[in-house]
């Protein structure tokens, strides 16, 4: 075993997805090389429904061998101290550094980059390199509506009078199933973002493999064209600017679904390039 990747037990978010796709492709590389170690150590975990089809393994706290690469989380650095193991720092996020009051990287060997956001601010930090993630949706066919989808969990303050201003039916995606969220994007025009994207987020991509266009503010990773690589007259800053583009694009005013051609083509890249990075991780961990 080379790889144990500390995840939340029960956590369905983005960060523990990205944890469960590294542990699956990992395995797939090299058979046997990753495990899932779930925190309360001391609890029994199941992996979470939405993750079963990832087939990870799992590693228990005292079965953990020393040579093997411990990857922790951005908000747990000071776990490191209590493993004998070289441990890795993946920044799954920037901004949710220190939200759980541990700041201290002593301990930290590795930092591993899911973004262009997070590459620039490891850089004075020490070893680095790039492990994003990737995204997928369900298969389905849906009549696609003149209608803006928004996720009211991410929001920067124009959420609220967006919707009360814009003109068109808003759908919050609130309290859907995988496949709810799904059908909402594939039926619906324009996807707006009003979040801070402390990493690459997954709901924008997701919305653009549904078809889609996608509008996200200039906040974090989606300011980068490494993280968002997408015409910048879709990333707005003001409640006018979005207000103006998004009733063009509902209106059929615009070549808007063209432009993003380029876009949903990175997406459906990612897959490739995490595979890449993987590998790239795994041939430089020493199991003995």
């Amino acid at each position: 075993m080379k790889l144990v990747v500390v995840c939340p037990g029960g956590a369905v978010t983005g960060g523990p997805e990205a944890m469960h796709q590294l542990v699956s492709t990992a395995n797939l590389e090299e058979p046997g090389s990753a495990a899932i170690l779930y925190w309360p150590f001391n609890k029994n975990h199941d992996t979470p429904l939405a993750y079963k089809h990832y087939g990870v393994a799992q590693v228990r706290r005292d079965d953990v061998p020393q040579s093997a690469l411990v990857v922790l989380p951005e908000i747990w650095p000071e776990m490191a101290h209590t493993f004998p193991n070289r441990c890795a720092l993946w920044w799954l996020s920037v901004d949710n550094f220190g939200t759980h009051g541990q700041r201290n990287i002593d301990r930290i060997s590795l930092h591993l980059c899911q973004s262009e956001y997070a590459w620039q601010h490891v850089e004075p930090m020490g070893e680095r390199m790039m492990l994003t993630d990737w995204v997928s949706i369900e298969n389905g066919n849906t009549q696609r509506l003149p209608r803006v989808v928004v996720n009211p969990a991410k929001d920067a303050g124009l959420l609220r009078p967006f919707q009360e201003t814009v003109g068109c039916e808003v759908l919050e995606l609130v309290g859907l199933s995988r496949y709810g969220v799904t059908s909402a994007l594939r039926g619906s025009t324009v996807y707006v973002d009003f979040g801070h994207h402390p990493g690459r987020d997954r709901l924008p991509r997701e919305a653009a493999l549904a078809g889609c266009i996608v509008f996200t503010t200039r906040h974090g990773a989606a300011n980068f064209h490494e993280d968002m690589p997408m015409p910048f007259w879709f990333k707005f800053k003001t409640l006018d600017e979005v207000l103006e583009k998004v009733r063009l694009v509902i209106g059929g005013k615009t070549t808007a679904r063209q432009q993003q051609d380029k876009y949903r083509a990175w997406v459906l890249e990612q897959r490739m390039w995490f595979e890449s990075e993987v590998r790239a991780l795994l041939s430089r961990i020493d199991p003995s």
